[in-house]
C-alpha cells in the first residue's frame, strides 16, 4: 500500500499485540507500516483488498547460493596431522 506521510509504496501489515489490536480488528483496521519513512498508521480493511500487504522475500544471489560463510574456515584449527606425519617422515 502506499504511505499517507511520504507516498512510497512500502506499507505493510505490523503486528499490534494487546488490546489496541483488539480494538484494531474490532474497528475492522489494519496496521500498517511504512519501511521507508516508518510512520505507522491504519487504514479501513475494504481498502486494502487487491494491495500486497506483505513485504516481498529477500531473493539469495545465485552465486552465494551454495557457499560456506568465511567464519567456518577463519576459526577453524589447523591440521595437526599432517604436519605430524610430515615431520615423521623426514
Amino acid at each position: 500500500m502506499k504511505c499517507r506521510a511520504c507516498w512510497s509504496d512500502k506499507a505493510y501489515v505490523r503486528t499490534v499485540k494487546g488490546w489496541r489490536g483488539i480494538a484494531l480488528s474490532a474497528l475492522m483496521l489494519v496496521p500498517l507500516k511504512c519501511h521507508h519513512c516508518y510512520h505507522k498508521f491504519s487504514v479501513p480493511w475494504p481498502l486494502t483488498l487487491g494491495k500486497q500487504l506483505t513485504p516481498p522475500p529477500l531473493r539469495v544471489a545465485p552465486e552465494t547460493a551454495g557457499s560456506q560463510p568465511a567464519g567456518n574456515r577463519r576459526h577453524a584449527m589447523p591440521n595437526m596431522q599432517a604436519a605430524d606425519s610430515a615431520r615423521k617422515v623426514a
